[in-house]
Formats: C-alpha cells, sequence, structure tokens
C-alpha cells in the first residue's frame, strides 16, 4: 500500500526511530502518548471507540439527520469540493452539482462515524463488514504469479480497500508520511496493521516498495493527488489538464509487477464496505510515459462515474496549474 494522502511516523519496533535503511512502523505503544496533550486526540478516539460497537443501521440513521446541518457550516471543504466538481462536470447543472455535493458528505459522515471499527472490532467482525465487486479481477490478476501494485483512488472509505486486502491474506505494504499528532500516527497504523503487513515512512523512497514487491509483497498504490510538478506530467483527468505523478509506471517497470485498479466504496444501501476490482493493466508500462499516466487517470474516471459521492473531492487535485493561476 502506498498513500500520498495520510501520514506515520518513522518507528522501529518501539515506536522510535527505525534504524536507516529500514524506516518502517509497528503498533508498539509508547508512555508518551499519554501526556496530557494529546488528551483530546485520546478523547475523540474514545468517541470512535463508543461509535465502532453501535450497529451501522444505527449509525447511517444518524448522519442521515446530522449531514444536512452540517452542510450549512461554511466550512473550506465544502468550497474545495465544489470547484473540483465544477472543473471536472463543466456540463452538470449547478443542481446536479449541489446533489452530488450533499451525497458527498452524507457518505463521509457515515464513514466517518464508522471508522472505529477497523481498530476497535475484532478481525473475524472486519471481514463481514465487506462485499466485493469484480472478485474475478483480482484471482485473475493473482494467478498470475506476479507482484501487484493495487492502483486505489482517493475514496472516503480509502482504508477498508486496504485492510480487505490484507485480510484476504494477502501480504501488503504501504508507505506513509507524519502528521503532527503521534497519537494519531500510532491509531491509523495501528488500524492498517490489523491483518499485519509492512507501512514504510516515505522518505524510505520508492527502492523499499520495489524491494518488499520483490519479496513477495503486494502494494497499494494512491495515484490521484497534485504533489506538484517534481515527479509529474500535465495530462487529462475528466475535463482539466491535471499534475499527475508519474510513479506508478516505474514502479511496475522496476518491480515486474502488475497493476489492479481498484475503489472503496460505503454501500448505502447494505450498510457495508463495498471493494470493487477492474482488469489489471495489461501491455503496462509501454515506455510511453504520457500514454501510460493518462491510461491511470482514464480507469480512475472509469472507477469514479457512477460513484462519484464516494470520491474525496475536498482534496485539491488541481492545486498545480499550467497557467499558474490558483484556483482554490
Amino acid at each position: 500500500m502506498t498513500d500520498n494522502s495520510n501520514h506515520a511516523k518513522s518507528a522501529g519496533t518501539d515506536g522510535s526511530p527505525a534504524a536507516a535503511g529500514d524506516r518502517k512502523f509497528d503498533r508498539s505503544f509508547r508512555k508518551a502518548y499519554l501526556h496530557p496533550r494529546y488528551l483530546p486526540v485520546w478523547i475523540l478516539l474514545g468517541l470512535l471507540g463508543i461509535l465502532a460497537f453501535i450497529p451501522p443501521v444505527i449509525r447511517d440513521f444518524a448522519a442521515n439527520i446530522l449531514y444536512r446541518p452540517l452542510m450549512w457550516l461554511p466550512f473550506k471543504q465544502k468550497k474545495i469540493v465544489h470547484t473540483n466538481l465544477k472543473l471536472c462536470f463543466p456540463e452538470k447543472s449547478a443542481e446536479e452539482i449541489a446533489a452530488i455535493t450533499r451525497d458527498f458528505f452524507r457518505v463521509g459522515l457515515k464513514v466517518t462515524l464508522g471508522y472505529g471499527e477497523s481498530f476497535f472490532r475484532s478481525r473475524s467482525y472486519l471481514r463481514k463488514t465487506y462485499m466485493v465487486t469484480g472478485e474475478e479481477y483480482l484471482k485473475e490478476a493473482l494467478a498470475l504469479g506476479k507482484p501487484v501494485i493495487f492502483m486505489a483512488p482517493h475514496a472516503w472509505a480509502i482504508d477498508h480497500a486496504g485492510l480487505y486486502l490484507s485480510a484476504s491474506g494477502l501480504t501488503m505494504c504501504t508507505m506513509m508520511h507524519t502528521s503532527k499528532n503521534p497519537v494519531y500516527d500510532w491509531f491509523m497504523n495501528s488500524m492498517r496493521l490489523k491483518f499485519d503487513g509492512k507501512v514504510y515512512e516515505r522518505g524510505a523512497g520508492i527502492k523499499s516498495i520495489v524491494r518488499a514487491l520483490r519479496d513477495g509483497y503486494h502494494s497499494f498504490f494512491l495515484p490521484d493527488q497534485d504533489l506538484g510538478e517534481a515527479n509529474s506530467v500535465f495530462v487529462k483527468f475528466f475535463a482539466q489538464d491535471k499534475c499527475t505523478l508519474m510513479v506508478l509506471p516505474r514502479l511496475a517497470k522496476m518491480a515486474d509487477a502488475l497493476v489492479v485498479p481498484m475503489f472503496s466504496c460505503y454501500n448505502e444501501e447494505h450498510h457495508r464496505y463495498e471493494v470493487v476490482f477492474d482488469r489489471y493493466f495489461e501491455g503496462y508500462p509501454t515506455g510511453d510515459i504520457m500514454a501510460d499516466v493518462r491510461r491511470m487517470n482514464a480507469v480512475i474516471e472509469k472507477l469514479i462515474q457512477g460513484r462519484e459521492k464516494q470520491y474525496m473531492w475536498f482534496l485539491r487535485y488541481f492545486k498545480t496549474r499550467k497557467d499558474g493561476i490558483g484556483v482554490y
């Protein structure tokens, strides 16, 4: 798993910085996490723990009520969502954009209220929370006997995609960055390592992921954030030229790995997390970096279409612009 959005601190088995060349995390708890300055985080985690044991149907019913007044609050993310939707779908009316925005925040609240499940509930419980679409594509790729890079666009339920893979018995690795709060990092790493695996600090570099892939691990790559022009090219994403990372085709070539697209959703009808797979990229990479990156974006578009409410539209996907004029 390679995560470009969330953050974690490089640590050894005691939670301290790992040795050079290792730079991966584990779930070890440190006494320093009990410092009073972290009390607000512990209160929040406690609330998530309580919510984790409330039936999803009840949580979702509450979210259906609570999201409406929340929509009236003037928070910055709402403006970013509107901007992204208008940039990507200029053909949609203001009413259609507003409807997607309402659906987006409703789904987001449902996922957020259930976020503690992955940390506080048992492995057996979590396995029952998943449903799968396109499982035949996953089996087809794994049958080829190569390491797999699971290409997953950012979605509200993104962490459940990685957990599903680990829960299915696959040996997974991920890459993350630090946040400013080590208790939050410990919580996130503990959750993502629920079914074991490796979490590397991003400073370990892409070669750490390549080594893990060659050693029999599979990886989870989030390819769609705008991280600036370094290691990126401008290619189409819906109606816009988007500053897009070139890492995926390079990683696939270096590790001789397959790329399997996947998307993580919250299924409101069944109150479960739905993991969607598409067919692996055949003949990828081609050596044409522009074509390879555009192919990646085209598949991301395909995964999002019809599931617009699931995508993380509050991220600044168009932060870097060809003309240098900001849109946020």
